[in-house]
């Protein structure tokens, strides 16, 4: 059910009741600018929320702790000098021949 922000303003006690069926959109100017709803509504939603970021982020961490950092940049390491001479070509103004 969508409500105005006017008749929000005058029905609010009908608006919070019918809220524990269903969540009320309340409009301005036909456009939705906020959302009532029941508290066990709110943290359900909150709960189905949390879990995924929190298991999305924990993954994350567990793949860069499971995959080595590869060094293939060419500025460190025992074998810098070999990589970096490896990719690099060779500057025609300023190396002698």
């Amino acid at each position: 059910m969508s409500t105005s922000v006017a008749q929000s303003r005058q029905q609010l006690s009908a608006l919070i009741a019918a809220a524990q069926e269903r969540p009320q959109v309340i409009t301005k100017h036909n456009t939705p600018v906020a959302v009532l709803v029941s508290p066990q509504y709110f943290a359900r939603s909150e709960a189905a929320v949390k879990p995924v970021a929190q298991s999305f982020y924990s993954q994350v961490l567990e793949l860069r702790a499971s995959i080595a950092p590869q060094d293939d940049t060419g500025l460190g390491g025992p074998d810098s000098a070999g990589r970096q001479a490896a990719w690099q070509r060779a500057n025609a103004f300023t190396d002698s021949n």
